[in-house]
């Protein structure tokens, strides 16, 4: 799934947790966000900023859930997610064995990722992560490989709080 679809299927109250967590902890990339798709709709960024920050909020995510924002969503759901849940992310890399800096930064993901070793990295952050944070992660880690991981895909599958849909 990509992800101006993740943003659709995630909800108001995650897309929001994100977006304060962006405006509060990440000024730079939230600016940085504004005033590039301000320009891709042949804005002036000033227009956006001068709205309130839930305006500004309404108006990034409305831009991230086309398909033209694609991209832009990705990276403001892998800034939430490296800098903002880095335990999430060293939490299922610890429990599937994959190699990382500390922090959740990878520099070499694995071939394959065996369904036992999944499985237990997904039940690893269901134990501790809210279900909805941890099925945006899955999907998102998925999309770092060409057709994600197929024991990943099957552990996955074996939650049903984890299966994303985009609103019809």
């Amino acid at each position: 799934m990509k992800a101006h679809l993740l943003i659709q299927a995630i909800g108001p109250e995650l897309q929001k947790e994100i977006l304060t967590y962006m405006q509060t902890e990440q000024r730079g990339a939230y600016r940085a966000a504004i005033d590039n798709l301000a320009v891709q709709k042949k804005l002036r960024p000033v227009f956006i900023m001068k709205k309130t920050k839930e305006q500004q909020a309404a108006w990034l995510f409305d831009q991230l859930r086309i398909k033209q924002g694609d991209a832009l969503a990705e990276q403001i759901i892998q800034i939430w997610l490296l800098k903002g849940k880095p335990k999430m992310l060293t939490t299922f890399l610890d429990a599937v064995g994959i190699e990382h800096d500390g922090n959740g930064e990878v520099k070499d993901l694995p071939e394959d990722i065996d369904a036992k070793k999944a499985k237990k990295g997904v039940d690893a952050l269901l134990k501790d992560f809210p279900p909805a944070h941890v099925a945006l992660y899955m999907h998102i880690f998925q999309m770092q490989k060409e057709g994600g991981w197929p024991g990943l895909t099957e552990a996955i599958a074996e939650h049903p709080e984890l299966l994303l849909q985009p609103p019809a």
